[in-house]
């Protein structure tokens, strides 16, 4: 897939009927970027139907008031999706005087990897943390999602040092902890400028 043939990427916040869309991508993005990595009947037991549309809705309804759930909407279809806010606080912090922000999650469909939707979100969890204040932005980052862990290099973010165990199916798999400094706040682009698609690897 490329940008050229699938038109322009939107970022917008996400609303209650971009779920279904989001749990769709999200399995879809699960199975591929985790193949070889999360035990496959974790992968094979991952639902998108009723029951996890339901659930689905009711944790964005009692989402915390300070989390941002973002869409990348291309040709009417919820492509990729993040989800940023304040870090854990039970997860290791880089430095004990540091409260930063922390992306929970960035994926995007496998057809639209490498069109530019993951730098668009990434780019706007950076814009709003930093908006809220946030000095600095986390994530979490499987050891061996190669893929991830370079598209987050590329994009500035480093390894802290940082590590931790993630429990899936049955197996325990390191997770990297990665930091980005987050200047001062800045105005998010115009829609014509969001609505642009990054033409850079995701």
């Amino acid at each position: 897939m490329t940008a050229e043939t699938y038109g322009p990427a939107v970022v917008r916040d996400t609303r209650p009927e971009d779920m279904a869309e989001v749990l769709r991508v999200r399995t879809a993005g699960w199975r591929a970027a985790y193949r070889g990595i999360v035990p496959p009947a974790y992968l094979g037991a991952m639902d998108a139907g009723p029951e996890a549309l339901t659930r689905a809705l009711r944790h964005f309804r009692e989402r915390p008031r300070d989390r941002h759930h973002l869409v990348a909407v291309r040709g009417g279809r919820v492509v990729a999706f993040a989800v940023c806010g304040a870090a854990r606080p039970a997860l290791p912090l880089p430095a004990e005087d540091e409260r930063p922000g922390e992306l929970y999650a960035l994926y995007a469909h496998p057809e639209a990897w490498s069109t530019g939707v993951g730098a668009l979100l990434l780019g706007e969890a950076r814009r709003r943390l930093t908006a809220d204040g946030y000095p600095s932005m986390v994530l979490w980052v499987l050891e061996e999602n190669a893929r991830a862990r370079a598209f987050y290099e590329r994009h500035g973010l480093r390894a802290t040092g940082s590590r931790t165990l993630l429990r899936l199916g049955g197996a325990r798999l390191p997770e990297l902890q990665y930091r980005a400094s987050l200047g001062a706040a800045v105005a998010a682009p115009p829609a014509a400028l969001r609505a642009v698609t990054a033409q850079v690897p995701c």
